[in-house]
């Protein structure tokens, strides 16, 4: 028997961290901590390099099995494989499922992390754009066809 379960079972909980780590990411991003926001950054990134060493083991394991092409090893082919086992690897099945499932939701969850820091950042320069006293309405050509905003005399520093 192929020792590939020990792998996933260990994937899935790094996975089920990740996503945790997300949820909490979401929240920093309300509570505008860079430094809890950094951290939860390199956590993240410490839990993906994690997830990419467990890949990694798992298709040398089933080159070494010779589940896979060692030229060209694809997720299909050991899908295809693991779908011809005998029910001796029902619970790999089940542990590479739920593995599946947790990576679309950290996916899901990362995609909407993304977007929350887009509206963040659009917002805060658009706060910085007002304290300097520009608009992203009021700008000139210069003689380049460049784009520059107009300053107005009256920011909000010289009042």
């Amino acid at each position: 028997m192929i020792p590939i379960a020990p792998i996933f079972i260990k994937s899935k909980e790094t996975l089920q961290k990740l996503s945790l780590l997300l949820d909490e990411e979401r929240l920093a991003y309300g509570g505008s901590d860079s430094e809890v926001i950094i951290s939860l950054s390199e956590q993240k990134q410490t839990l993906l390099d994690e997830m990419n060493q467990l890949n990694e083991k798992r298709v040398n394991v089933l080159i070494k099995f010779d589940v896979l092409d060692r030229k060209k090893p694809t997720e299909q082919d050991f899908k295809d494989w693991l779908n011809l086992q005998d029910s001796s690897m029902d619970e790999v099945r089940l542990l590479m499922q739920e593995c599946e499932a947790l990576l679309k939701k950290c996916k899901t969850q990362n995609n909407t992390n993304a977007q929350v820091l887009n509206t963040l950042q659009k917002r805060n320069k658009y706060l910085f754009e007002l304290l300097q006293g520009h608009s992203s309405k009021n700008k000139v050509y210069t003689s380049r066809g460049s784009t520059r905003p107009i300053s107005s005399k009256q920011t909000l520093g010289r009042a």
